[in-house]
């Protein structure tokens, strides 16, 4: 039987063998899908559908923020959430300290006879600017004075917070004329440090004002600077008729220094002047006392046209008036206003 064939020994050679279609790639040359672009348009629909973040959804601290700083007193009116978020009393506060703060830190207890003021006067005024030396900026003080809660509690409560926090160790001075002697039993006149609390101060110099006889003294020789001078005075609190809060009003901010002419100022209209002095002497029983110390300056007769004043004066009983008054000052001041509403008309 003959031997059986021998079988060839399988020898390995390096590199030879095939690999096999199974193997898996190395991951070194595996690449990843590269993504697809979008489109501008699919973009664009994408942000379109998303939720946008609105000012009426900001929380109120935010909002209150972007009011203060920006002093935009429209922003309240944007809408009713906004209007209802920006309407919380403290908000209302800090909004009104806001826009008087700098006046006040500059002029705070200090009367118009004392040219001093608590902080350095103003640097080398650009060209253009306001000379006066006053900080604050008066047009949103304007703005601010216009609104329908700004009334005498509010203001003097917002005064008080303001100097609780910045000024409860500063001297205080009263600056309104007083017709008793300079101290009473409640209240001192001359003042002192931590002597000022804005409901007993105003109170005492409004019960002095309530005394004082019709043009006693000319609003611009008295007052302290509470308010920017360029600040303009409510038109209603100008033209009357006064009840007791418009009353307190007015003169607080007559004893806070507003002025009517002054560098850069425009007088009121005529006709608000008018109707001011028809609300105040013409056609009062006896002419607004407190009205006439507060208003009538040299300013409230100047300009007036001859033919609307003649008629008006034509049956005024100066006589009556002056009886009425009680004081010769308004003798003197009827008889001026006369020479400047006719004197100067041909």
């Amino acid at each position: 039987m003959p031997p059986a064939p021998m079988t060839l020994t399988p020898v390995h050679v390096r590199g030879k063998r095939k690999s096999s279609a199974k193997t898996a790639v190395p991951l070194i040359l595996q690449r990843p899908e590269r993504k697809k672009r979008r489109t501008i348009g699919s973009v664009v629909a994408s942000r379109a559908a998303r939720p946008r973040l609105t000012l009426d959804s900001l929380p109120s601290e935010v909002l209150e923020l972007i009011l203060l700083y920006s002093s935009s007193l429209s922003l309240p009116r944007a809408s009713p959430v906004i209007g209802i978020k920006l309407s919380h009393p403290a908000t209302l506060l800090r909004q009104f300290i806001w826009a008087f703060h700098d006046t006040w830190q500059q002029g705070f207890g200090i009367p118009v006879s004392q040219p001093v003021h608590y902080v350095p006067g103003e640097e080398e005024v650009p060209k253009g600017q306001s000379k006066i030396p006053c900080h604050g900026d008066h047009q949103l003080q304007t703005a601010i004075l216009e609104l329908p809660w700004v009334k005498i509690d509010f203001i003097l409560q917002a005064q008080q917070i303001w100097a609780d926090r910045y000024a409860h160790d500063r001297w205080y001075t009263h600056c309104t004329p007083w017709l008793d002697q300079f101290s009473s039993r409640d209240h001192s006149r001359e003042g002192g440090f931590g002597h000022f609390d804005s409901r007993r101060c105003f109170e005492a110099d409004y019960q002095q004002a309530l005394k004082w006889p019709s043009f006693f003294v000319e609003p611009t020789t008295w007052h302290s600077q509470d308010v920017h001078p360029l600040t303009r005075m409510p038109i209603h609190l100008i033209t009357g008729p006064w009840d007791d809060e418009k009353l307190r009003r007015l003169f607080w901010l007559t004893r806070g220094g507003i002025t009517y002419d002054a560098d850069g100022q425009t007088l009121p209209p005529w006709e608000v002047r008018m109707q001011c002095l028809e609300n105040a002497i013409l056609s009062a029983a006896a002419p607004n006392a407190l009205v006439s110390n507060c208003l009538m300056g040299d300013w409230m007769f100047r300009d007036l046209p001859p033919d609307v004043v003649r008629s008006r004066l034509a049956n005024f009983d100066w006589n009556s008036a002056t009886q009425a008054g009680s004081s010769q000052g308004l003798a003197r001041i009827l008889d001026g206003s006369r020479h400047h509403a006719l004197g100067f008309f041909p």
